[in-house]
């Protein structure tokens, strides 16, 4: 039996998305017919991409694909294929799958996080404990008020599977769940409602919340600007899960400064890591996490499982899940 070529390559620059070597090389020991490699060097993986059937990650750039001729199919360890994701590629017979439901509950629980923080003050309430101050009486006196989840409205821009995980938690906390997504269906479980893009001005109007989970592609991209922001109410708040150039972050810091948005709660950004020239550090009302909201127990190991089977379907012959539309970017 001819064995299946799998190319590893999933590095990050500061290491905490690196795929632990023995977990990818443990893919080849527990599946007949199929060989992995996981060099240790770009210039070894672009060596070895010529005889790959499989890419596992990020080895696929333009310069180098047109070498990648017995290439059949690139998974992706991350939801997003932004980085990916380019012309010649999308115009090829490479099949695209991405991770997508590994992050799902991390991220729903994240947001709420988030949302529990500015409801209760829990940020203000660190900041006092830092300066060591006894803040209870500003906290009940200040504005904006300790509030409550229950009973507020929350507009999800996104509803795939971590939009989904969020809307059910919201609504068992007693919130309204709207969500615009690109193709609503009808029941709109896990939401109340399900609008076409076409209505986010009415969503962002209509939410004491807005959390975006949507994927970046050339439609959304700075999908929230100053019109979109001068829509939501002064006492709402953003939070941005998905992708840092969702928003105009000049236009947000500018809606906080002015007090036209009561707060935003961001993870991702137009840059990472945040310049430390950035407003956004020094805006109370904002809470920043440094990209983590995807982080979980036993990571990479739910990515290989995932993979797994997925390689089980490959090499039978039986279509993949979680297959990019690659025209569309997700």
């Amino acid at each position: 039996m001819t064995s299946v070529r799998v190319l590893e390559w999933v590095r990050d620059p500061n290491g905490v998305w690196n795929l632990p070597r023995e977990q990818a090389l443990a893919l080849a020991r527990g599946i007949p017919g199929v060989s992995v490699w996981s060099p240790e060097t770009r210039e070894e993986a672009d060596a070895r991409l010529e005889e790959a059937d499989i890419v596992l990650g990020f080895a696929v750039r333009p310069a180098n694909f047109a070498r990648a001729r017995k290439l059949r199919w690139i998974h992706s360890t991350a939801a997003s294929v932004t980085g990916v994701l380019f012309p010649a590629l999308v115009d090829s017979d490479v099949v695209v799958t991405n991770s997508r439901g590994l992050h799902a509950d991390s991220m729903a629980e994240h947001a709420l996080g988030m949302m529990l923080a500015f409801t209760r003050k829990l940020h203000l309430a660190r900041d006092a404990q830092l300066a060591h101050t006894w803040a209870q009486e500003s906290h009940w006196r200040d504005s904006p008020p300790l509030d409550s989840l229950r009973g507020s409205t929350l507009g999800i821009v996104g509803l795939g599977n971590i939009g989904r995980a969020l809307a059910e938690r919201a609504r068992a906390m007693g919130m309204r769940v709207l969500a615009v997504r690109r193709h609503p269906v009808d029941p709109p479980e896990p939401a109340h409602a399900q609008w076409s893009v076409e209505r986010l001005g009415e969503l962002l109007a209509s939410s004491d919340w807005v959390v975006l989970v949507a994927p970046l592609t050339p439609e959304t991209q700075r999908m929230i600007g100053p019109e979109q922001l001068a829509l939501m109410p002064p006492h709402a708040r953003l939070v941005n899960l998905g992708r840092g150039a969702l928003v105009d972050e000049d236009a947000l810091v500018d809606a906080l400064r002015s007090r036209r948005l009561a707060g935003a709660a961001l993870d991702v950004f137009a840059e990472e890591p945040l310049p430390a020239s950035s407003p956004l550090w020094d805006l109370p009302q904002v809470i920043l996490t440094p990209h983590t909201s995807g982080m979980a127990p036993r990571y990479w190991e739910r990515a290989m499982e995932q993979f797994t089977a997925n390689l089980a379907r490959f090499l039978a012959g039986e279509p993949l899940t979680n297959v990019v539309d690659k025209r569309a970017g997700y």
